[in-house]
């Protein structure tokens, strides 16, 4: 103790002395307090939906791409939760019906709703987009690099899409196009729905860690071009104060996660139709300890 008040009396006698050093201690005080104050707290959580078709958001169709976004400010941290597209879920009457089918035959509130009756995760908010959507997203932001395996990149090549000069494509790291981007994150012929999940959640954390290599005036020029390219249940308001708040995560770590949970599900039918069946109790456990939320009182552990 008395080490440390023969130190503070040398820093202040050190002050005192010299103008220079309280002028950048006072800087940096203000600086720190900026900091401190500005720094997004707590988590929130969205719904992103890719629906099935080119062009306008206005058309209706089955959610290609269903996935949570959990974004933790405190720990600048990021959970991609991709739902397998053909799993079922039970509907408000606790009847099975396919994840994809949700928006298409009602909303995407209701998508939420559901995905909080069956899952337990409380939703913020929603973000609806099409493939037109990616295309000009990934394209946006210069592109987004993933590691990609032979298989991969036969797949692509016989799509067509291994002719861009800017974006060959190659095992390992590759950068993608938008519209190499968009055929990647939707090939499940490789294996299955699973896979194609995992690799959905390998994209999301590639354009994250694009940016980056983004300035705050790039992140907002994309934002302020492309709000068109999206629709979503937050207000224009809401989506500037998240853009600000995404300016601490650049380059956030992203965790994936793919439901159903492995060992927990397996191929079936309800009424007239075949999918991924859950364990859904099993399933929304797993997941909300994944996403560090607390299990259910009725269920939790004594």
């Amino acid at each position: 103790m008395d080490l440390i008040r023969a130190y503070y009396k040398k820093a202040l006698s050190f002050l005192k002395a010299h103008l220079a050093a309280r002028i950048v201690v006072g800087v940096l005080a203000v600086f720190l307090a900026l900091w401190i104050l500005l720094h997004p707290h707590g988590t929130k959580t969205f719904l992103v939906l890719g629906m099935d078709n080119y062009g306008s958001l206005e058309e209706t169709g089955r959610s290609d791409v269903t996935m949570l976004v959990q974004v933790d400010f405190t720990r600048a941290r990021l959970s991609a939760v991709t739902f397998a597209r053909d799993m079922f879920i039970e509907n408000e009457h606790h009847k099975l019906t396919k994840i994809n089918t949700v928006v298409r035959n009602k909303d995407e509130q209701a998508l939420c709703d559901l995905i909080e009756q069956n899952f337990g995760v409380a939703i913020d908010g929603w973000f609806r987009l099409n493939f037109t959507s990616v295309i000009e997203l990934v394209d946006a932001i210069g592109g987004a690099e993933v590691e990609l395996t032979n298989a991969e990149v036969h797949y692509l090549t016989d799509m067509g899409l291994n002719v861009y000069e800017d974006n060959p494509l190659k095992e390992g790291k590759s950068r993608l196009n938008g519209a190499q981007a968009l055929a990647y994150a939707r090939c499940r012929k490789l294996d299955n729905d699973l896979g194609r999940g995992e690799r959905q959640g390998k994209l999301l954390s590639a354009m994250v860690r694009q940016t980056r290599r983004m300035t705050a005036a790039n992140v907002a020029g994309v934002f302020n071009s492309l709000k068109h390219a999206w629709r979503s249940s937050c207000s224009l308001g809401e989506q500037v104060k998240l853009v600000f708040q995404a300016l601490w995560l650049r380059g956030a770590k992203v965790e994936n996660i793919a439901v159903p949970f492995s060992g927990e599900w397996h191929y079936g039918s309800a009424g007239s139709a075949s999918g991924v069946v859950a364990d859904l109790e099993a399933n929304k456990l797993l997941l909300l300890d994944a996403l560090g939320l607390p299990a259910p009182k009725e269920t939790a552990a004594p």
